[in-house]
């Protein structure tokens, strides 16, 4: 509840934060730098990946950090998730009475949306969550673990959802499955967005004799990510006798060494370039070096790293399911092919090396195309949600709820 005066006071929560995680952590870090443009006194709350408690971000605001140092950066278990709420409850009181917010922004239902539910209750503080893919039940990406996952949480997800002010979907498609779990709220599209300040195209053309095409993959090693069909896409162009690319595989999972295994199999060890799993601040220049950047996700709600790729003027293949929909036009900033499907994207990806002309044409229209996702107006869509989540009162009924919390 906020004073007419006072400047908005947003808690964000997700467990995830860089360095740690993936897409969902990178909405958070951008999303709470420009809404500290837009005047917005924000604070972000995670897991902890460093040995303190706080750090003054250098986007100006701050990030408190609760339980055991996180030593795996790259993924994160139900252990972990159960940890992190618990932490995050425990300490509560101490948090909400050092930032004061007068709302909270959970990314993800669980875990971050627990800790909303909690201060909703107990400190009677508004919060809406973000719901950004394999968080919403009936996400399916062919994961028997995920869908038990669900099953077994589909009570507290139901919860956190009813409780919420408001539920924000990142893409039209991730909406229509959450419309299917639960129809309590109109559910909200605000789409993931991209930093164009730090993502940018290269200053370079696209060369006729070059030998090679510099394709490239960033995201998790992940059945839902795809990357067996690349590697056995790549395994096709071999036999075809194509031989005009590198792929650099950005990125860490459980499918590691399965990836590697399928490598040698299909005698493509010469082709592909491991650079593991890099930080945020890394990841621009990865882009800027490469020619074409190739997802073959499963399912997707809205992926950061596909923006990334498009704002940094490349073309994009990736999977035709529903969640590339709104960044990916067919022929005109990329292709699509059927997920699972390593025949379909050797095609796409043979057809793109064999043009520059139209790798040139598309990274163009990628370019453009991002400035639609720009944070700037993303951030401005999150403020007015904010302000329409938070009940506005006289200064002497405010500084009486402050005396009964704090």
């Amino acid at each position: 509840m906020l004073h007419k005066d006072k400047k908005l006071s947003v808690l964000m929560v997700n467990y995830e934060f860089p360095p740690i995680g993936g897409g969902g952590g990178t909405t958070t870090r951008f999303l709470a730098k420009h809404l500290v443009k837009l005047g917005v006194d924000v604070s972000v709350l995670t897991s902890k990946p460093v040995d303190e408690d706080s750090f003054d971000h250098p986007d100006s605001f701050k990030l408190y950090y609760v339980g055991p140092l996180k030593k795996k950066l790259t993924t994160t278990h139900i252990p972990e998730l159960a940890r992190f709420i618990f932490t995050a409850i425990y300490y509560s009181n101490n948090i909400i009475k050092t930032i004061k917010p007068d709302l909270i922004h959970c990314f993800f239902a669980i875990p971050s949306g627990c800790f909303g539910l909690y201060a909703k209750k107990r400190f009677d503080i508004p919060y809406i969550t973000s719901a950004l893919g394999a968080d919403v039940p009936g996400f399916d990406i062919g994961d028997w673990r995920l869908n038990i996952y669900h099953s077994l949480m589909k009570p507290i997800t139901k919860s956190v959802w009813n409780n919420s002010s408001s539920i924000v979907a990142n893409s039209l498609s991730l909406k229509e499955l959450c419309e299917k779990f639960s129809n309590k709220h109109e559910i909200k599209v605000i789409t993931n967005g991209v930093d164009t300040d730090v993502f940018y195209p290269a200053n370079k053309k696209f060369s006729s004799d070059s030998k090679d095409v510099h394709l490239l993959y960033i995201s998790r090693l992940t059945f839902q990510k795809g990357i067996e069909t690349l590697i056995k896409a790549c395994g096709i162009l071999k036999a075809k006798g194509v031989n005009n690319y590198k792929l650099t595989v950005v990125g860490e999972g459980h499918l590691k060494d399965a990836m590697f295994l399928l490598i040698d199999k299909l005698n493509i060890k010469d082709k592909v370039t491991f650079l593991g799993w890099k930080k945020l601040e890394e990841l621009p220049d990865i882009y800027r070096s490469a020619d074409i950047f190739i997802l073959p996700s499963v399912m997707e709600g809205m992926a950061s790293v596909v923006l990334q790729a498009m704002a940094c003027g490349l073309p994009i293949i990736a999977s035709k399911v529903e969640g590339f929909q709104e960044v990916l036009e067919d022929n005109v900033n990329g292709l699509s092919a059927e997920y699972n499907n390593p025949q379909e994207f050797a095609d796409a990806i043979e057809k793109l090396l064999k043009s520059k002309e139209l790798r040139e044409a598309m990274a163009r229209n990628s370019a453009k195309k991002a400035q639609e996702f720009s944070w700037e107006t993303i951030a401005k869509k999150y403020l007015e949600l904010y302000e329409k989540s938070v009940t506005i009162l006289p200064r002497h009924c405010e500084e009486q709820r402050d005396k009964a919390i704090y």
